[in-house]
C-alpha cells in the first residue's frame, strides 16, 4: 500500500484532480474536510480551542466560530501556532486512521489532498507528491470568479502562498490544469498508468 501526497495552490484545480482521482477508484482523503470535521461539536479539538481561546469563538449552535477565530488567530502569529498545536496532531490521527480503513479494504494507492503539504514539510512523509498547477492568469480568472473578491484581494491571497513553481520543483508529477478538463483527465490518467507499471 502506497500513500500519495497531492497539493496545488488555491483556483489551480486541485478539486478538479481529485474527483478525476476518486472517479478513477482511488480513494482521496481531503485535510480540508477533515480539519473541519476533528472540530465539530464533541470533538476534543474544540474543547481545547474553547479552553485556549474562549467562549467568545464558540457559536450559538456550540459550533466553532470561524470567522472569530479568524480575527485572534491571522493578527497573532503566537495564537496562531497556538491552534495548530491542537488541531494538527488532531488532524494528523484523522487521516492516518482514514488510511488504515482504506488499506484494510486493500486499496493499494491512497491519496491525500492538502493545501499546505510543501509549506508544512509533510509532503515527504509521502511515496510521491502531484502538484497542480495552472497560468497565473487562468488561476485569478477562477479566482474572481469563483470567490466575491475584488482583483486586489485575490492577488493577495494568490501572493501569500508559496509560488507554484517552487510548490512544483518537489513534485514527483506536475498536473497542469490550465487546458480543458480532458487535458487534465489524460494526464492523471498518464500518472495512473505509472501505478500500474
Amino acid at each position: 500500500m502506497k500513500v500519495w501526497g497531492l497539493t496545488g495552490n488555491i483556483a489551480c484545480g486541485k478539486s478538479a484532480v481529485e474527483r478525476l482521482l476518486r472517479d478513477a477508484g482511488l480513494p482521496v482523503i481531503d485535510a480540508d474536510v477533515v480539519a473541519r470535521e476533528v472540530v465539530e461539536p464533541g470533538q476534543p479539538a474544540l474543547v481545547a480551542i474553547e479552553q485556549r481561546f474562549g467562549p467568545s469563538v464558540i457559536g450559538r449552535e456550540g459550533r466553532l466560530d470561524r470567522p472569530a477565530l479568524g480575527r485572534i488567530v491571522f493578527s497573532d502569529p503566537q495564537a496562531r501556532k497556538a491552534l495548530e498545536a491542537i488541531t494538527h496532531p488532531a488532524i494528523g490521527a484523522a487521516i492516518a486512521q482514514q488510511v488504515m480503513g482504506f488499506a484494510a479494504q486493500g486499496h493499494e494507492h491512497i491519496v491525500v489532498s492538502a493545501a499546505l503539504m510543501v509549506e508544512s514539510g509533510s509532503y515527504r512523509n509521502y511515496a510521491g507528491l502531484l502538484v497542480v498547477t495552472c497560468p497565473p492568469d487562468e488561476q485569478l480568472r477562477r479566482l474572481l470568479a469563483r470567490d466575491e473578491l475584488t482583483e486586489a484581494e485575490a492577488r493577495a491571497r494568490i501572493d501569500s502562498q508559496m509560488p507554484q513553481e517552487e510548490k512544483a520543483a518537489h513534485a514527483d508529477c506536475v498536473i497542469d490544469n490550465g487546458g480543458d478538463r480532458e487535458a487534465t483527465a489524460r494526464q492523471v490518467q498518464g500518472w495512473l498508468a505509472t501505478l500500474e507499471a
